[in-house]
């Protein structure tokens, strides 16, 4: 039967390839990427946070409505 002392070269190779692919995504601008995607969402979060406080100020129009007309 074979020795299994292949899981340390294994190892080893797994993480030099690593190494080798965010050198590559780097190197390949990588980073432009990331700080396009970052200010993307930004801009995404921005209009869904103006989305929301229209959508809570209707909500509180329409409890302040129901309120008033209960109170009838």
């Amino acid at each position: 039967m074979a020795p299994k002392g292949g899981n340390l070269k294994r190892f080893i190779l797994i993480v030099i390839f690593l190494v080798v692919c965010v050198v590559a995504f780097v190197l390949l601008g990588g980073g432009n990427l990331l700080k396009s995607a970052g200010t993307k969402a930004e801009s995404i979060k921005g209009k869904i946070e103006q989305g929301a406080s229209s959508v809570e100020k209707k909500v509180e129009k329409v409890k302040e409505a129901v309120t008033s007309e209960e109170k009838k």
